[in-house]
């Protein structure tokens, strides 16, 4: 692993929700009562595109079938409801979450 610059800080201020990609890998970067947080963009159930979810407290909603992820861990909160796990024959898996700081001006992240 090794720390990669993904843009200036001035970039993104404030409460604020992005889509990075990194090494080939999708990353959903938030930004929450000045906090940085680093977990992989796609939910690991259909792929849905996590920086177009819903953000409460320090969690992410899935805008497909509403898992709902923790920014800091990447865990599984609250998996899919019995519909959609029936329709598809399965879970939410937790994702990876990644360390991210602001050095020198820069948001990096360590991948």
């Amino acid at each position: 692993m090794e720390w990669q610059k993904i843009c200036a800080a001035n970039e993104f201020e404030g409460e604020n929700r992005k889509m990075f990609e990194v090494n080939g890998h999708k990353i959903l970067v938030s930004r929450i009562e000045g906090k940085l947080y680093s977990i992989d963009g796609l939910c690991s159930h259909m792929g849905g595109d996590l920086s177009k979810g819903r953000t409460e407290n320090n969690k992410v909603i899935c805008p497909k079938h509403h898992a709902v992820f923790n920014l800091e861990t990447g865990h599984v909160e609250k998996n899919i409801n019995g519909f959609f796990k029936a329709m598809t024959r399965k879970d939410a898996k937790d994702l990876n979450a990644y360390e991210i700081r602001e050095n020198n001006g820069n948001i990096e992240i360590n991948i």
